[in-house]
């Protein structure tokens, strides 16, 4: 009869569907068809009891005539808590109710949840009965409607409460998104510690912007930007001290003209030396005569009006630039086309234009090139110093018309970019006084958010840092208001979860609630369901963690449909009771090697077969119970 295992020996999902029918094949009964539906629902689903597949992978394994597990020697077997935890199948042989309700109460200390049923309703009383005044509170009648994630939340909920957590069920926390940010908090009070000056300067922006339209003040704001990125494009100043030097000069208008010929200038050699490196190089054997470039212009015109070269009875134009072509190479080719002819004409003006540039830079004070590359350099640079000489200027004379009987002015370039920076500051953070009336805005709001007698100390600590313009200090409290909400959040769903507990099993909800205290960690409970109404709707997964069966030694294997209940089984057999010599749920358990433990009344430590093992089949293991 022991064919009941598995279909293959291997532990899929469809063996232990077959081995879930086989087990049900032995009894008849409607709780037996329930179960067996609802135990192949569950397979199908994918959601293979833990239980069953220990049982069956334990008889997978006698089947197949492998090892015996190792035996455990009597003093390993200290208490059915330890048993419970090393093996998934164990057998209480000769334990009457006292003794068992003992072994209920060692289990609750550790937390499990245990489901107890029996085959009479008087075994479960009797058991029922016997626990200690301690441990009757945490019994009930049926495993707590709560969905096993809810339970677990509650008991983990209640084993990390602590009484700062608990005294938060009364206190109205603000919203994480009516905490201003502590990033803004900190520039507001940065803004608000500003000091003000008695003397004309930069201090004084704000409070002549603020008596600005907002157009008017947009535009001065502009100009401040465009002074700012311009000065940053002119940084650093290391090795552009010239730079700085000459655009304090052009802002009092000394050197414009010289400098507005050096920008034009650069700018058109930086063009002719990009169009150059495209075209054939120019050479000459000599110096080219003076006037050369007018000869070559004159010339050109000759060509591009249908002129042509003669070898003997030469114009007067050709006679004219013969000498410059003579001396003159484009490529490795004397000049002959128009388009030689307007290179050499180009390659002449670059000259022109270095030797005028060579004579601004020594006008103005400015470095002269000394090649190519440092040429395209000065260009650059004088572009930049053109854009900040006239967002400079354009700022000055803005400032100096900014008020009727405006104090402030912008002698220098230093001024200018303090003002400016003044400015920008102003239009996105506004003056210390608007920065501590918009502090002071937050903190009201902040308190509004709920009433005195409900506010969190870490609440009134983030409006006090508000008020006192202390960024530091409002950061921690924004910090410590995160982990309040949290404690908040966790105590509400505790207290949530106890009232819907406390609904169907009042004096549970009321033990653990005090065990949180105590001893956290014994949040378990022993339901007591009768085996047929147990059978009939089996709970839902990770609903118990023990399934405890009273007197197993008269029951069929069908039973073994318990083992769905909770991963691991535990099968008592009761003083006297008489063992059955067909195959049976305990004989079954024995194929299994389920741990036996003897009762206080048996031999302890002694290895002894349950009756009607096999002769192939390693004997049972045996200890003697202990506390």
């Amino acid at each position: 009869m022991l064919d009941v295992g598995l279909a293959n020996g291997t532990g899929g999902d469809d063996d232990i569907a077959v081995f879930v029918d086989r087990l049900a094949a032995a009894g008849s009964d409607r709780p037996t068809a329930l179960a067996q539906e609802g135990i192949r629902n569950a397979i199908g689903a994918g959601r293979v009891p833990p239980g069953l597949r220990r049982l069956a992978e334990a008889l997978a394994a006698s089947v197949a005539e492998l090892p015996p597990p190792p035996r455990h020697p009597a003093e390993d077997v200290g208490s059915v808590v330890s048993a419970v935890r090393t093996d998934a199948l164990v057998v209480l042989d000769d334990f009457d109710e006292a003794a068992v309700a003992e072994a209920i109460a060692a289990l609750l200390t550790e937390g499990r949840r245990v489901v107890v049923t029996g085959a009479t309703p008087g075994e479960s009383a009797r058991v029922r009965e016997a626990l200690a005044t301690d441990v009757v509170d945490r019994a009930v009648d049926a495993v707590p409607s709560l969905s096993p994630a809810e339970l677990r939340e509650l008991r983990r909920l209640l084993a990390t409460s602590t009484p700062e957590r608990r005294a938060r069920g009364g206190q109205d926390l603000p919203p994480a998104s009516a905490l201003p940010s502590p990033d803004e908090v900190a520039t507001l009070c940065a803004q608000a510690a500003r000091p003000t000056g008695t003397s004309a300067g930069p201090w004084m922006v704000p409070g002549l912007l603020a008596d600005l339209d907002q157009d008017r003040r947009a535009a001065v704001t502009s100009v401040a930007r465009c002074v700012h990125r311009s000065l940053g494009a002119l940084r650093p100043r290391t090795g552009r001290d010239w730079a700085w030097r000459l655009l304090s000069e052009l802002i009092y208008s000394r050197h414009r003209a010289a400098f507005d010929r050096m920008l034009e200038d650069t700018a058109q050699a930086v063009a002719a030396l990009d169009k150059a490196r495209y075209a054939p190089p120019v050479s000459f054997h000599g110096a080219p005569p003076p006037g050369a470039v007018e000869v070559l212009r004159r010339y050109r015109e000759f060509l591009e009006t249908g002129g042509k070269p003669r070898s003997y009875f030469r114009s007067a134009v050709q006679r004219e630039v013969q000498p410059v072509l003579q001396q003159a190479r484009v490529g490795e080719n004397t000049p002959e086309t128009v388009d030689d002819v307007q290179r050499l004409i180009e390659h002449l003006e670059f000259d022109e234009r270095r030797a005028r540039i060579a004579e601004g830079c020594a006008e103005i004070g400015v470095p002269a090139p000394r090649d190519e590359g440092e040429l395209v350099e000065l260009a650059e640079e004088l572009v930049k110093v053109a854009a900040a000489a006239r967002s400079v200027g354009a700022l000055r004379h803005d400032v100096l018309f900014i008020a009727a009987d405006s104090p402030l002015s912008v002698p220098d370039v230093d001024s200018a970019e303090q003002v400016a920076e003044a400015i920008i500051d102003y239009a996105e953070h506004g003056s210390a006084d608007e920065a501590a009336h918009r502090l002071d805005e937050m903190a009201d709001a902040l308190a509004d958010h709920c009433v005195v007698a409900a506010m969190a100390p870490e609440h009134e600590q983030a409006i006090g840092a508000l008020r006192e313009r202390d960024a530091a200090a409002y950061a921690a409290a924004v910090e410590a208001l995160d982990a309040a909400r949290r404690d908040v959040r966790d105590e509400q769903q505790a207290r949530a979860l106890l009232r819907s507990l406390s609904a169907e099993a009042p004096r549970l909800a009321e033990a653990w609630t005090v065990l949180a205290e105590d001893d956290p960690i014994a949040l378990g409970f022993a339901a007591f369901v009768p085996m047929d109404a147990l059978l009939s709707a089996l709970p839902p997964a990770d609903s118990a963690d023990v399934v405890l069966v009273l007197g197993s030694s008269g029951l069929g294997v069908e039973r073994l449909l318990l083992a769905a209940v909770a991963p691991r089984m535990i099968a008592v057999v009761g003083p006297g009771e008489r063992r059955d010599a067909g195959p049976s749920l305990l004989s079954i358990l024995q194929r299994a090697s389920a741990l036996v433990i003897r009762g206080r009344g048996g031999a302890g430590g002694r290895v002894v077969p349950l009756p009607g093992g096999s002769g192939r089949n390693a004997p049972a293991r045996v200890g003697q119970a202990g506390a």
